[in-house]
């Protein structure tokens, strides 16, 4: 079969192009034929598909703002793509913004069905996370949209969010999404259920978690030295919350901090003003780099705010055989069972994760007892082999059906 492959990044900027190069791999070992369609970056990855990949939308000019919405470029460089190499289906991951849902008509002319995997809020909410001002929202719940511009819910920014919730209502109006995807695929349950509950047809949504290969991330069971956030240092993620929970906690053994964002110039200074000495930021480090960094660790802390939808930190953690510590919101319980693989917190609580961890430092046979969980617990969801299989019986049952 031959599957065509949607995604705005041809590079690794995130857990879904993790996902995603590595579903390309399994597809391919499976005798699939992968075609990838993408924007021009001079990050991607090689592609022998590249000349067709698209241009990106910007702000930079009113033009360039309604390819922000609806890209006409992006429809005519995949209508080529499609006449060239005729997939038989189409595989939708993020294509908000930078590519456009316009492409989608294009499927939908040539009779190719489509899924959709759904690594965000997007379909629902225009600035992807159901979380603005600090905090989990669902304002724009029934086509709301002019609260994503009454409260600047795009890089707070009023311009990016017109057009993010001028984007929100067109395809609203035009079902543009639910006319042309025929599955979407939810990686955690409570994406499933989020989504459903904001309209989507229940028979539409079919719930498949992540898989990914972990095999560099072996368990390592003893007790490390330091305390470890790997992620993106944006608000929703939770960094501020977790160096505030530090301060006072005694012992406080070293922690450190792998990765960048928003957030990563005004660090040094909040740690600083809170007094902690024992912090190390250690900037973006690769996937190679970061499983003997998760390995050598005590424990690892998810600190998120906003409603995750399935954490690839917490696949490698508990890969790892690490006790992980982290906030009891969206998909994140399916993943860690409290007092079983970890601790969960309720981040609503200012104190609620300083007490998780200061119990942990004093209970270190816990965190071992926990962090020998993890592999078990992982191994039941993250089966690639099996998500690969049903990834195709469900690709060839919607080629059989068209």
């Amino acid at each position: 079969m031959k599957i065509l492959m949607c995604h705005k990044f041809h590079f690794v900027a995130g857990g879904a192009e993790v996902y995603l190069f590595d579903l390309c791999a399994g597809l391919k070992d499976l005798g699939h034929t992968v075609i990838n369609f993408s924007t021009q970056n001079p990050r991607n990855l090689a592609s022998r598909y590249s000349e067709y990949f698209t241009k990106s939308a910007d702000l930079l000019s009113i033009a360039s703002a309604a390819r922000f919405v609806y890209s006409l470029g992006s429809s005519r460089d995949i209508a080529r793509l499609i006449d060239e190499y005729h997939p038989d289906l189409a595989h939708i991951h993020n294509i908000y913004h930078q590519i456009s849902p316009s492409i989608l008509r294009v499927l939908a002319k040539n009779k190719i069905p489509a899924v959709m995997t759904l690594h965000d809020y997007k379909l629902i909410c225009p600035n992807y996370s159901l979380f603005t001002r600090g905090e989990p929202c669902e304002r724009c719940k029934g086509g709301r949209y002019y609260n994503a511009v009454r409260y600047k819910c795009l890089k707070d920014s009023y311009l990016k969010s017109s057009l993010a919730g001028l984007e929100a209502c067109f395809a609203k109006q035009l079902r543009i999404y639910e006319k042309n995807i025929a599955l979407f695929i939810a990686p955690s349950r409570f994406v499933r259920d989020k989504m459903i509950k904001f309209g989507l047809d229940a028979h539409k949504v079919s719930y498949l978690p992540y898989a990914v290969n972990l095999e560099s991330f072996k368990p390592g069971f003893e007790l490390g030295k330091y305390i470890l956030y790997v992620g993106n240092l944006s608000v929703k993620k939770g960094i501020k919350l977790f160096l505030e929970s530090l301060r006072g906690l005694a012992p406080v053994p070293a922690v450190k901090i792998a990765g960048d964002g928003p957030l990563g110039r005004d660090l040094p200074v909040l740690i600083s003003r809170l007094g902690l000495k024992n912090v190390e930021l250690l900037g973006f480090k690769s996937r190679d780099e970061l499983s003997g960094i998760i390995r050598n660790a005590l424990f690892v802390v998810v600190p998120s705010l906003w409603p995750e939808v399935s954490g690839l930190t917490i696949y490698e953690a508990l890969s790892c055989g690490k006790c992980v510590v982290a906030s009891a919101r969206g998909g994140i319980p399916e993943l860690i069972e409290d007092k079983v693989h970890g601790l969960l917190f309720d981040p609503s609580e200012p104190e609620s994760l300083k007490a998780k961890i200061s119990w942990l430092i004093n209970n270190p046979d816990k965190i071992m007892e926990f962090g020998r969980n993890g592999p078990e617990k992982i191994a039941s969801i993250n089966n690639r082999k099996i998500h690969y299989e049903r990834l195709s019986g469900l690709y060839s049952g919607l080629v059989h059906k068209n």
